[in-house]
């Protein structure tokens, strides 16, 4: 994110003197009923159940596609041939909405529940309460059900590949533990493509052993790379990381049993830093690569490679490289003679990332959300409103080259898939455990041409962000205060800007994180006259009318007082802490020894809450990264000399 290097202010400044900011429910209220407009299904959609397979494409933007979002593709810049040839067989959806940033968003998509209700906060891995296994620790409970074990009950074949990201501090968390017949991936937010460690220079936000270690001035690092419930040994290092990950979803296809329906998911490293593809991706405009001569891509980390445009070459050509990895993906599929029995999801996790970064031009954003407001880690549309599409043969003839409107969250993909295999989404296992039951909605009565009634009247997006109405009124009451954006502030809205990712915009999406810091260094008389703000103050609510005004161009709070003071008491009740007792509001479980609630055994601050023989033994034993609680003690922990 923002620093206070020199260079930063160097940007700002070329920035400001060369570019201009580019371009802009209810209980007392008349408002629709939900269990009225939803339509009531039969069990399942046929009597042979579909293939699904969900393409997630990390930190896409909205206008960085020829087919999905905008369709602008960076205007013009970025080539996808293949996403632009799905278009006449698929549905484009236009209000599919998300968390801002990854963790919550795959937590919400994987569990079927709203992001509050499941994971709104950045917090430890490698730290968690002992007598606590069902709840404690990072990302998705593992006292909850995930789509993957659903499926696998209905009879699917279930694989994943790719990020997962959701929690690894309990092996019940594990992708086998979650009903995954197969798992090759990564478990952190992100690793380096080439050797799949968390190098500083590769990640924008250490956490857990990276954290622990670099404060104790020490580098060394274990491999997130993993096969099944164990270590990808042999097969870290050896190609860039997204190969190795389309190579295996092929494989799978090719080898599958079609007896059997297969549901696999496959979750990108791209678009998400560190931006240092393969040379030979840098083809026609996107060349030349970075960094040249045999295996350089694979150490390409240039502090000023931005002001080359290093950051938008090497993210237009990871955005093409996804979208032939689709493209071969759906040729596969109709190979094996599937395609026709197939649904397949083409989605963004979140907008695109917009920030820059003192360390080099790989950890700059680089994402294109233009026209929408905001950015990833932003409750703007340009954060929350993910690039995405449906396609395949399952969906129906009149409903293909269409576009819908209607209000959707990434968590109804639970329940929609639940109904096409005709199994229950009702977590049993996790009311018995005292936690949040899924609130997915499936869509398919949407999707397949129906109802064109919205199946969701209202969205709380996140702790401080509702939608309702239909998906007409939105109220941003200020910051998400789980983020792992750490330039936040109370009652202000983070990336204020209508920019793009890479430089010159990505200075002005990120200076109002960094001008605090730059207007410290000036001189105190210069101090006085330099103004900064940390985004749009947005404390006494900020209102849009998504239906007049989608891309958030004008704040209408003042005309509209009641359904202000509506929305701001909806929110209020809905963000009180969910009990079993009163199971509504953000679902925010003590996590480690660190959250204030806790006094116990278990009790620390800081890096003192990461488990640092786990993290000694994953670098200097295993080499890999493994389950942080319960894990066996494959070595003997080594002592920090």
């Amino acid at each position: 994110m923002a620093s206070d290097s020199q260079y930063c202010w160097l940007f700002v400044i070329l920035c400001f003197t060369s570019h201009a900011q580019l371009r802009r429910s209810t209980d007392d209220l008349p408002h629709k009923d939900a269990s009225q407009e939803r339509i009531k299904s039969s069990t399942t959609v046929s009597d042979s159940k579909p293939n699904i397979v969900f393409m997630l494409v990390d930190d896409l933007g909205w206008s960085d596609t020829e087919f999905g979002g905008s369709g602008t593709a960076d205007i013009g810049f970025i080539k996808t041939p293949n996403l632009k040839a799905l278009q006449p067989e698929s549905i484009k959806l236009n209000r599919l909405y998300a968390y801002a940033w990854c963790a919550p968003s795959r937590s919400s998509l994987l569990s079927g529940r709203l992001p509050v209700h499941v994971n709104v906060n950045h917090s430890n891995p490698m730290a968690f309460i002992r007598s606590d296994p069902k709840s404690s620790g990072e990302g998705i409970p593992a006292g909850m059900t995930t789509i993957g074990s659903k499926l696998k009950e209905a009879g699917y074949k279930t694989h994943y590949t790719g990020k997962w990201g959701v929690g690894f501090t309990w092996k019940a968390q594990w992708p086998m533990s979650r009903g995954f017949d197969s798992f090759f991936g990564y478990m952190h937010d992100s690793v380096d493509y080439w050797d799949q460690k968390l190098g500083s220079q590769v990640i924008e936000r250490p956490g857990g052993c990276e954290k622990a270690h670099r404060a104790m001035n020490k580098f060394d690092l274990a491999v997130d790379l993993i096969r099944n419930d164990g270590p990808a040994k042999g097969e870290n290092g050896t190609e860039w990381i997204d190969y190795l990950f389309l190579k295996e979803s092929l494989k799978i296809v090719n080898e599958h049993d079609i007896s059997a329906p297969l549901f696999l998911f496959h979750a990108f490293h791209s678009i998400h830093a560190p931006l240092n593809a393969p040379a030979e991706l840098y083809v026609g405009d996107y060349g030349p690569p970075p960094c040249e001569g045999k295996d350089a891509m694979r150490t390409c980390f240039k502090k000023f490679g931005s002001l080359q445009h290093d950051d938008r070459r090497s993210y237009a050509a990871m955005v093409t490289w996804a979208d032939s990895a689709i493209g071969q993906m759906v040729d596969a599929l109709k190979a094996k003679k599937m395609w026709d029995n197939t649904l397949m999801v083409v989605s963004a996790d979140n907008g695109g990332a917009q920030y820059m970064s003192p360390i080099g031009y790989q950890l700059w954003g680089s994402g294109n959300n233009l026209p929408l407001r905001g950015a990833k880690t932003s409750d703007f549309e340009g954060g929350i409103r993910v690039n995405s599409f449906v396609t395949g043969g399952l969906i129906p003839a009149k409903m293909r080259g269409t576009e819908l409107h209607q209000l959707m969250h990434f968590a109804d993909w639970y329940g929609t898939f639940c109904y096409l295999a005709g199994v229950e989404q009702k977590d049993d296992v996790a009311i018995a455990n005292g936690l949040p039951d899924v609130d997915s909605i499936n869509q398919w009565p949407i999707l397949s041409g129906q109802t064109t009634d919205t199946q969701r009247v209202d969205l709380q997006i996140s702790p401080v962000t509702l939608i309702d109405y239909s998906g007409k009124w939105k109220l941003l009451t200020g910051s998400d205060p789980g983020s792992i954006n750490s330039h936040t502030v109370p009652g202000f809205v983070p990336f204020n800007r209508y920019t793009v990712g890479y430089y010159p915009g990505a200075v002005l999406g990120s200076f109002d994180a960094a001008c605090p810091t730059l207007k410290a260094k000036l001189p105190e008389v210069f101090q006085k006259t330099f103004n900064c703000s940390a985004g749009m103050d947005c404390t006494n609510g900020c209102l849009f009318n998504l239906e007049e005004d989608p891309n958030e161009e004008n704040d209408v709070s003042a005309e509209n007082p009641e359904i202000v003071a509506h929305l701001k008491a909806k929110l209020k009740k809905n963000t009180k802490l969910w009990t079993k007792e009163e199971p509504w509001g953000v679902f925010n479980p003590i996590r480690n020894g660190e959250d204030p609630r806790y006094d116990g055994p278990d009790k620390c601050s800081g890096n003192g809450c990461t488990d640092m023989k786990k993290c000694n033994e994953f670098v200097y034993g295993t080499g890999f990264y493994s389950w942080a609680a319960e894990a066996e003690s494959r070595v003997p922990a080594f002592e920090f000399v």
